[in-house]
C-alpha cells in the first residue's frame, strides 16, 4: 500500500510538470505553478507524515509480536525495554509519555490509562495537520475557477467592432482569454481529484494500522480500563469465595439456614451469593461494615470541605474487602437497602459526636440506589435520623447516580424535591457531560452534577471539558468532578473553573481516623 501512495505521489507531480509544460499562456503558468506548490506543501506536510505513521504502527505491531515470544509473565516490561518502540519520533514521543504515566499508576495501584488517551486519530491528525491538509483539495478547485473568470474578463474586456481588423482581433483575444479559463479550470480540478484521492488512501491506510496496532496491544499488553476493573473485581470476587469457601462450616452463617437480620430473611441464590450472603449478614451482626471517606477539595486552595461516604467490609479471617465484591449481590437481591441504613445512621452518628467533641463537621455525601428510592422512603429515614441525632442537614449530601435519574426518572424526581426541601443538597452521581440526556428529565432540580472525569483523560480533551462547564454555566448547574488521577487534569479543570473535585491525585479514600486528623489539622495531608 505505501508503495501505491509513492507511485500517486510521483504521479501527481509528473502531472504538475506536463500542465506547466503545456500551459497556453504565462498566466496559466502561473496559476499551475501556485498549484503545484500548494500540492507540494501538502504532500510534505500531510502526505508523508500519515505513510510514516502507517510504517511507525506496523513496527509497533512487529515489537509487540517480539514481546509476546519472550517466556514473561509480563509483555510490558519487554516492551518498555525497546529503544525507539515506533521509529518515527512523534509517535515515540508519546509513548514515552504514556510510559511515564503508567508507571506513576502502576506504583499507586491505580487503573492503568487506555494508551488511546496519547495516540489515537485526533491526535495523529492535530500532528498531521489534517484541518489544513483536507482544505487544500479546495483551494485547487478555487483557484482553477480564479483562473476560469480571469481568463473570461481577459478575452471580454479585448472586444472591439469598429473595424474588421479589430473585430477580428477581439476574436482572437477572446479565444486566448477562453484557453485559459478552461485550462486553469481543468488543472484545478485534476490536480484536486488527484491529491483528495491520494491523501484518503494514505489516511485510511493509517486508520487501519492504527486499529490493528489498538486491538493487539488492548488484547496483549493492557487492556483498556473498562476491562482492567472488570477482570479486577472477577478476580477478588474469585479469591474470595475460594477464601470462603474454605472456612470451617460453623464460623458465621451456614448457606442453608440463610440467617437473618431485623427480622428479614435474604433469598439466597446460587454460586458466589450462597457463599458470599451469611458472610455479609455474620458481618453485619458483627459490626465488620464500616466506611470510609474520601476527602473532597476545594481545588484553588486545596482545603479539605466534604468528604464521600464509600462502604468497607473488615472481614475476621480475610481483612478489608471490596465494595466490587459484596455491594452487587446485594444490589441483587435487594438487601442494599439495609446495608445502606446501617451504614448511613453511623454516618450521623458520627457527625453528632463531632458536634459533641468540639470538631466542626464538614457535609458528608452518603450514596442512594436506585433499588434503595424504589424500595423504601429515603426522605423519610434521613429526617428520622436528623431528629434522632439533633443534626442540621445541611452536614449531609445526598448522592444519586445518574442512571437512577435516566431510568427511574418519576420516583427519583420525587424522592429530590423531598430531600431538598428537606434541607439536604442533592448530587447527580456519574454525570458524563452529557447534557442532552439531562434534558429529558422533567423538573431536574440537582443541587450539583458530579462529573466523572474518566471519559476526558488527556490533553485532546480540553476543549471537551470547556465545553461541558460552558454548558453548565449557561444551565445554571453547579459541577463538581471526581476521578482526579494527575496534576494535568487538576490544571485543565482549574482552567474551566472548576473548584471542586476529588481524586486519587488529592487524596485516596481514608479511614475515619484519618479522614478526622485531615479536618482537624492533626495529619499530612
Amino acid at each position: 500500500m505505501r508503495r501505491l501512495v509513492y507511485t500517486l505521489v510521483i504521479f501527481i507531480l509528473i502531472g504538475g510538470i506536463i500542465l506547466t509544460a503545456y500551459a497556453p499562456d504565462n498566466i496559466s503558468t502561473v496559476f499551475i505553478v501556485v498549484m503545484e506548490v500548494i500540492v507540494f506543501a501538502g504532500i510534505l506536510f500531510g502526505i508523508f507524515p500519515v505513510v510514516q505513521y502507517y510504517r511507525a504502527f506496523e513496527t509497533g505491531l512487529e515489537n509487540i509480536e517480539r514481546a509476546l515470544e519472550v517466556q514473561t509473565s509480563s509483555t510490558w516490561s519487554v516492551m518498555v525495554q525497546i529503544d525507539d518502540f515506533f521509529h518515527q519520533r512523534t509517535l515515540d514521543g508519546l509513548f514515552h509519555d504514556y510510559q511515564e504515566k503508567v508507571h506513576v499508576q502502576r506504583e499507586s495501584g491505580q487503573a492503568l490509562t487506555d494508551i488511546e488517551d496519547y495516540i489515537n486519530e485526533d491526535i495523529l491528525a492535530l500532528r498531521s495537520w489534517q484541518n489544513v491538509i483536507t482544505q487544500i483539495p479546495g483551494t485547487l478547485t478555487g483557484l482553477g475557477i480564479l483562473g476560469t473568470f480571469i481568463g473570461l474578463i481577459i478575452g471580454i474586456r479585448g472586444i472591439g467592432f469598429s473595424s474588421v481588423e479589430i473585430a477580428l482581433s477581439s476574436v482572437q483575444t477572446l479565444l486566448s482569454g477562453i484557453q485559459v479559463a478552461f485550462y486553469t479550470s481543468i488543472a484545478g480540478m485534476i490536480l484536486s481529484l488527484l491529491f483528495n484521492i491520494i491523501y484518503r488512501v494514505s489516511w485510511n491506510m493509517l486508520r487501519r494500522n492504527l486499529g490493528l496496532f489498538l486491538e493487539e496491544f488492548h488484547k496483549n499488553v493492557i487492556p483498556p480500563v473498562a476491562d482492567q476493573i472488570r477482570y479486577r473485581e472477577q478476580k477478588e470476587l474469585k479469591q474470595i469465595t475460594e477464601l470462603l469457601e474454605r472456612l470451617p462450616r460453623g464460623q458465621g452463617f451456614s448457606a442453608a439456614a440463610g440467617g437473618q437480620i431485623g427480622g428479614q430473611a435474604p433469598a439466597v441464590a446460587s454460586g458466589n451469593e450462597q457463599i458470599l450472603m451469611p458472610q455479609i449478614l455474620d458481618g453485619l451482626r458483627k459490626g465488620e461494615f464500616v466506611f470510609h471517606l474520601q476527602p473532597k477539595y476545594d481545588l484553588n486552595t486545596r482545603k479539605v470541605i466534604g468528604g464521600e461516604v464509600l462502604v468497607r467490609w473488615n472481614h475476621g479471617k480475610l481483612g478489608t474487602v471490596s465494595p466490587a465484591v459484596f455491594i452487587p449481590i446485594l444490589e441483587s437481591n435487594g438487601y442494599i437497602t439495609k446495608l445502606d441504613q446501617y451504614i448511613w445512621e453511623s454516618v450521623f452518628a458520627t457527625i453528632r459526636r463531632w458536634i459533641d467533641n468540639g470538631i466542626h463537621p464538614i457535609p458528608l455525601a452518603i450514596n442512594a440506589t436506585k433499588t434503595d428510592i424504589l424500595a423504601m422512603d429515603i426522605d423519610t429515614f434521613l429526617e428520622e435520623m436528623l431528629k434522632k441525632y439533633r443534626i442540621p442537614p445541611r452536614y449531609l449530601e445526598v448522592e444519586i447516580a445518574e442512571n437512577a435519574y435516566l431510568n427511574s426518572p418519576e420516583s427519583v424526581i420525587e424522592t429530590e424535591e423531598k430531600l431538598r426541601q428537606a434541607g439536604f443538597r442533592v448530587i447527580m452521581d456519574g454525570f458524563n457531560g452529557d447534557y442532552i440526556s439531562l434534558s429529558t428529565i422533567d423538573k431536574l432540580s440537582v443541587d450539583v452534577l458530579k462529573l466523572d472525569l474518566r471519559r476526558f483523560d488527556g490533553r485532546q480533551n480540553q476543549g471537551a471539558l470547556n465545553g461541558v462547564f460552558d454548558q453548565g454555566r449557561k444551565l445554571s448547574m453547579n459541577i463538581s468532578v471526581e476521578g482526579i488521577e494527575n496534576m494535568e487534569q487538576l490544571s485543565m479543570l482549574r482552567k474551566c473553573g472548576c473548584s471542586e473535585g476529588q481524586g486519587f491525585f488529592l487524596s485516596k479514600p481514608l479511614s475515619l481516623e484519618e479522614f478526622e486528623k485531615q479536618i482537624t489539622g492533626k495529619g499530612d495531608k
